[in-house]
């Protein structure tokens, strides 16, 4: 298996220094060569070559795997994705680059996909990252994956009253697409004719979530035709709830996460990822011994990472690091 990732320096780089680094986490998909649109935009670049940007380095991970996105994390089916970035591709970047691998100048971010890997690798390796920057995160809480309680009910195409649920809306809250519809289209992608190796959103989210089946794929959290969600595969996906693993954790968690946790979302997401956002929340405003100082900021009629800016990032960063020196 090999690692892919794209490295941009600061303006005036000097490779006998040591930087602060970030590491970038793309959407749904993104591929390590989407550095090539952002040194395409000149407005950023005109920024990034002048003596006013940050003297950071980023790194932009690349996000294929098995069975669609990797999530930066360890699987039962697409293999130690998360353990080979900590112990194998960070420590060759900075070793060719960085001249330092102190945490505390180690940052992530990203958005969508990008915004649960992030706030991910910064809840489950705590030591590694001093810094996390996360726009509309995939469902961080599985009592609210969009909008399924997958540990309380039966069926994921049907909410209670019978209607189908939808997948996807535009800002003023009008249903695009239905989560039947869209599965439908994962089932005909996959070989197996079902979305569990789609190469798309759910069969990413499956092979992540959920063990491995008799037959080689991800067992399904729901069946793929009718939705009847099943319970002990919902069980299992407990490991990646952010919410409950933060809660039981939170004890020996909490005093490793002070300072460092940014979250934004937009209260109408495209994807109703607002919902877990709002779950998330909850928790960390419950949160004792130590009481999180975790920012999480919701915009009312915005949407799906409409505020995500690598500009915007990069300063936030800055601004941390400014906090740190004494």
């Amino acid at each position: 298996m090999h690692l892919k990732a794209s490295v941009l320096l600061p303006h005036n780089y000097d490779k006998s220094k040591a930087y602060p680094i970030r590491y970038n986490v793309a959407g749904y998909g993104g591929r390590y060569t989407r550095i090539n649109r952002l040194i395409s935009n000149k407005t950023f670049m005109d920024w990034w070559d002048s003596e006013d940007s940050p003297q950071i380095i980023t790194v932009f991970l690349d996000g294929e795997g098995p069975f669609g996105d990797s999530y930066q994390m360890d699987s039962d089916n697409s293999g130690p994705y998360g353990y080979s970035l900590i112990h194998e591709l960070i420590p060759f970047i900075e070793k060719s680059y960085r001249g330092t691998d102190s945490m505390m100048t180690r940052f992530v971010d990203g958005c969508s996909t990008g915004g649960w890997v992030s706030l991910g690798l910064q809840l489950y390796y705590p030591d590694v990252f001093n810094g996390v920057y996360s726009y509309s995160p995939d469902a961080i809480d599985f009592e609210n994956y969009q909008l399924i309680n997958i540990y309380k009910e039966t069926n994921a195409y049907t909410n209670e009253f019978g209607y189908l649920r939808p997948v996807m809306r535009d800002v003023n809250g009008e249903p695009l697409l239905s989560l039947k519809d869209f599965i439908a289209y994962e089932n005909v992608l996959g070989s197996s004719n079902t979305y569990l190796n789609s190469g798309g959103q759910f069969s990413a989210h499956t092979a992540l979530y959920s063990p491995k089946g008799a037959n080689g794929l991800p067992k399904p959290i729901f069946d793929p035709k009718t939705g009847v969600i099943d319970s002990l595969v919902a069980k299992s996906w407990e490991k990646y709830d952010f919410k409950r693993y933060a809660a039981k954790h939170w004890a020996e968690l909490g005093p490793k996460l002070e300072g460092k946790i940014y979250i934004w979302m937009g209260d109408m997401d495209n994807f109703y990822l607002n919902t877990g956002t709002r779950g998330f929340d909850e928790f960390i405003k419950s949160t004792s011994n130590p009481k999180s100082d975790a920012v999480i900021e919701f915009t009312p009629m915005e949407g799906h990472c409409w505020q995500y800016s690598h500009k915007e990032v990069l300063l936030k960063i800055q601004d941390r690091i400014n906090s740190l020196e004494p």
